[in-house]
């Protein structure tokens, strides 16, 4: 005859809820890495769309003063450097989702401040607005004298 006290199993459940927690947690770190990586991927491409943009405007040299002068150049003189990083812009973001903004810091150094906003991927359906990353760059013309003979 069977005992009528059978032991109860009070542990019924635990790993359930233990691995209903790990995969809780597994999808909020897949949710962040995905958002930080939108983010570091959108800076990236600013920062480089900068670097690019900086180094063209500094290659935009006045031909004129350069022709005309009569004397021994310390600086190479530059022209049009907003024109030549809004043709960089043109070409290197047809989309038009990177705004870059030349300026020139002296005589011979060039500044471009990018931006973009960025849609967060996962976390932009939860109603969390979208980021604006920034990134900059300096290019300087400089003129070396020639080597002795």
């Amino acid at each position: 005859m069977a005992d009528a006290r059978e032991p109860v199993d009070r542990d019924g459940g635990t790993i359930l809820i233990l691995t209903l927690g790990y995969l809780m947690l597994a999808a909020m770190l897949a949710v962040v890495v995905t958002d930080v990586s939108a983010l570091y991927l959108a800076r990236r491409s600013v920062a480089s769309a900068a670097d690019g943009a900086a180094l063209a405007a500094v290659q935009r040299i006045d031909e004129n003063a350069i022709y005309t002068a009569t004397e021994d150049f310390e600086a190479l003189p530059l022209s049009d450097i907003v024109d030549a990083v809004d043709e960089y812009e043109a070409q290197a973001d047809p989309s038009g989702r990177t705004a870059l903004d030349a300026s020139l810091v002296d005589t011979t150094t060039v500044r471009v401040e990018g931006s973009r906003t960025v849609e967060l991927p996962v976390v932009g359906f939860l109603g969390v607005g979208p980021v604006t990353v920034r990134a900059g760059a300096q290019a300087r013309s400089l003129v070396r004298p020639p080597a002795g003979p």
